[in-house]
C-alpha cells in the first residue's frame, strides 16, 4: 500500500459513515441512523445536520492522520510514527501523510479526479446579516461571478461537492463552469480570488483550488 492509498482509505471509510449515518433503508443500519431518524426532520433540515457531521468528520480524520504524521497532537502527546503494512512494507514516516490528508480532506481530490469543470474552488456564502442571500440554493447554481483581479463579470456554474444545498454562512467547495473562457484564457491559477454576485448585491467570495482547465492556466 503507498502513502496516497492509505490516506484515500481513510477519506474513503470518513465517506462510509457518513453515508451509513444517514441510511434508513438498510436492514444493518446504524444506530446513529435510527437517532437521526427520530429527529423527524425535513429535507432541509436533514441535509444541514448532513453537513455539519460531514464537517465533523473531517476535522477528525484529518487530525488523526496529522497526528500519526507527527504534526498534531493525539490526545496530550505529539510523537511522530513510522506505518508498515502487512507485508512489512513502509507506508510512512514523518511528514508523508500531511499533502495527501489535505488534498483529499479539504481540496475533494477522490471527488474531483476526473472532473471536467474549469476549476474547484472553496466557496464561502456571505450570511444573511451581512449582506448575503435569505435562502439556501442547491447544486447547480448559476450567478455572476468577478475575479479579484479584474472588473471583467462572467456566468459561474456551480456544482457543489458533497451536497445538493449551500446555505448562507456555507464553506464549500464546488466544481466551477464559467461562460466567458476564452477571455480568462491564460489569467488564472491557485489561490486566486474571486467574489460572487446576484446583480448588484454581493452573496459571496472564494478563491481557487485546482485548475482543470489548462488553457485558464496562467504561465
Amino acid at each position: 500500500m503507498t502513502t496516497k492509498e492509505f490516506v484515500k482509505n481513510f477519506y474513503q471509510e470518513k465517506q462510509n459513515i457518513l453515508s451509513s449515518s444517514f441510511d434508513t433503508q438498510s436492514e444493518s443500519r446504524t444506530l446513529v441512523s435510527t437517532k437521526i431518524e427520530e429527529l423527524k426532520l425535513n429535507d432541509i433540515e436533514n441535509e444541514k445536520l448532513k453537513k455539519i457531521i460531514s464537517y465533523l468528520l473531517d476535522d477528525t480524520f484529518y487530525t488523526i492522520l496529522l497526528g500519526l504524521d507527527g504534526s498534531a497532537s493525539i490526545g496530550a502527546s505529539q510523537e511522530t510514527f513510522k506505518i508498515y503494512d502487512e507485508e512489512d512494507k513502509l507506508i510512512s514516516e514523518s511528514g508523508d501523510l500531511e499533502g495527501y490528508a489535505y488534498e483529499y480532506f479539504h481540496e475533494s481530490k477522490l471527488e474531483t479526479e476526473n472532473s471536467k469543470c474549469d476549476f474547484i474552488a472553496q466557496i464561502h456564502l456571505k450570511k444573511e446579516n451581512e449582506g448575503g442571500r435569505k435562502n439556501y440554493v442547491k447544486s447547480d447554481y448559476r450567478c455572476q461571478l468577478v475575479f479579484n483581479f479584474d472588473d471583467y463579470q462572467t456566468s459561474a456554474r456551480q456544482i457543489y461537492i458533497g451536497t445538493d444545498y449551500a446555505f448562507p454562512g456555507d464553506i464549500m467547495n464546488a466544481e466551477i463552469d464559467i461562460l466567458s473562457q476564452e477571455y480568462f484564457h491564460g489569467k488564472l491559477k491557485s489561490g486566486m480570488g474571486f467574489k460572487l454576485y446576484e446583480n448588484s448585491q454581493l452573496i459571496g467570495s472564494g478563491k481557487i483550488i485546482k485548475l482543470v482547465n489548462k488553457k485558464l492556466n496562467k504561465t
